[in-house]
């Protein structure tokens, strides 16, 4: 039996006896970065033939055939696992290796125009493709599951059409907004601020940076910027200042006794 990615993100794994990591952490037996991976997110263990898929929260969005995984879910041959972005299967060693030697072009899905990351609570730094129509709520069967109080079984629907997006209101009884306004119905457009309940998630494409993370640079940068000499060259100023004041005073002084002396002469 093995692990099969048919997208390429994985080498496939031969699977024996045990229980394999899978997510974004570098110690995973599945280690993948930049796919909306929790760092632990999901567990396969193989016992006496058995294979059995497991995850700690219902945040990890995962799932098998279609159907979102709450807490774990036995696996067979021919299973198909999505775990965020990440596609597996599992499937027999001939078949994989029939497959590998097969000379035909994998297709690869092809990226969203646009993805929902969370910027908030327990979904801070997630990351979940818009394809399609995809509904978000507390139910299991949602496609982003938000198991949060405040959060409607079925809360907010998401179109991702031709021209962009459009969030639906399920009829929640806390609401949706977008930047801050309660809506029924509207479009979204990249940088845009979706909020259900207290949980808040930004539209944006695949591949732009956290926020957070700019912040965050943002500010290192700011604490490692050269101060300026201020006090330097304040005194400079104030150096010629003085300087200059000197040289008036003399000149003045010089003048007036010149004036003096030549007043003298004429006196005399």
């Amino acid at each position: 039996m093995k692990l099969h990615f048919p997208q390429g993100d994985h080498k496939d794994i031969e699977l024996t006896e045990g229980s394999y990591t899978i997510g974004s952490a570098e110690n995973n037996d599945v280690s993948i970065q930049d796919k909306g991976l929790g760092a632990i997110h999901a567990t396969l263990t193989l016992t006496d033939g058995e294979c059995v898929l497991t995850i700690d929260s219902e945040a990890r969005l995962t799932s098998v055939n279609g159907k979102l995984v709450t807490k774990s879910k036995e696996l067979r041959e021919g299973d198909l696992i999505i775990a965020a972005q990440v596609h597996m299967k599992l499937a027999s060693s001939e078949e994989t290796e029939e497959e590998e030697d097969d000379n035909r072009t994998r297709v690869r899905m092809a990226l969203p125009k646009f993805v929902l990351r969370g910027v908030s609570g327990a979904y801070f730094g997630k990351t979940y493709p818009l394809r399609g129509t995809t509904i978000m709520g507390r139910h299991s069967e949602c496609h982003i599951c938000v198991n949060a109080d405040g959060i409607s079984r079925k809360h907010v629907q998401i179109d991702a059409e031709a021209d962009g997006l459009v969030a639906t209101d399920l009829g929640s009884s806390n609401g949706t907004y977008v930047n801050g306004d309660k809506i029924d119905k509207a479009e979204l457009k990249v940088g845009d601020e979706l909020r259900i309940d207290n949980i808040r998630f930004l539209i944006q494409t695949p591949g732009m940076t956290d926020p957070a993370l700019e912040q965050q640079s943002s500010a290192s940068k700011s604490k490692q910027a050269p101060r300026k000499e201020t006090p330097a060259v304040v005194e400079k100023s104030s150096g010629g200042v003085k300087w200059l004041v000197t040289v008036l005073v003399l000149g003045g002084a010089v003048a007036v006794a010149w004036q003096m002396g030549y007043l003298d002469g004429l006196l005399g």
